[in-house]
């Protein structure tokens, strides 16, 4: 299970924080007023996660692409997949 600490905490410890996530491969979450706000994750999940986000990216342009949809730099493509997330998340 991941630790949390708040925001304070976090800041007071943060070089001890760092090296457990480090070299002990933890999860950290920091919260701000009792309310997760950020993790600190190694760096290897870190480029999985992007990694896996970029599949699903491509995936959703080969699947936009497959449906005729209509083409779109790939500029234009991640600010449409942005404000979908943005929408998505403020519901």
């Amino acid at each position: 299970m991941d630790e949390t600490y708040s925001l304070v905490q976090a800041r007071n410890e943060l070089g001890q924080l760092v090296n457990r996530v480090r070299h002990g491969h933890e999860t950290i979450v920091i919260s701000d007023y009792g309310a997760p706000a950020a993790a600190l994750i190694p760096v290897d999940e870190l480029a999985e996660l992007r990694r896996l986000r970029d599949e699903a990216d491509i995936a959703e342009a080969a699947r936009r692409k497959a449906d005729g949809g209509p083409v779109m730099t790939h500029e234009a493509f991640m600010a449409d997949l942005e404000a979908e997330d943005g929408r998505a998340a403020a519901s």
